[in-house]
């Protein structure tokens, strides 16, 4: 598996790669997801651009996390 990487090229430090694995780990317990999935590496790709836009907070990249998964479920059902 590849690591977290940033999209701007703007150099993720070292504790923010920390902060960003343990959110990932965490949802990707929680969703019981295999690290590698698809949907794993969606919800980490949004983590970083979350994270860039500004939210560092781990509580609210963990809430910013569940929502992604909560919309990407809701979408995929029929109306």
């Amino acid at each position: 598996m590849r690591p977290l990487q940033a999209f701007n090229s703007i150099p993720l430090l070292p504790e923010d790669l920390q902060a960003l694995q343990r959110v990932f780990d965490r949802l990707c317990y929680e969703y019981r997801w295999p690290r590698e999935s698809a949907q794993a590496q969606r919800c980490g790709r949004m983590l970083i651009q979350e994270f860039q836009a500004g939210t560092t907070d781990e509580r609210l990249l963990l809430l910013a996390g569940r929502s992604f998964v909560s919309r990407s479920h809701r979408e995929r059902r029929p109306a």
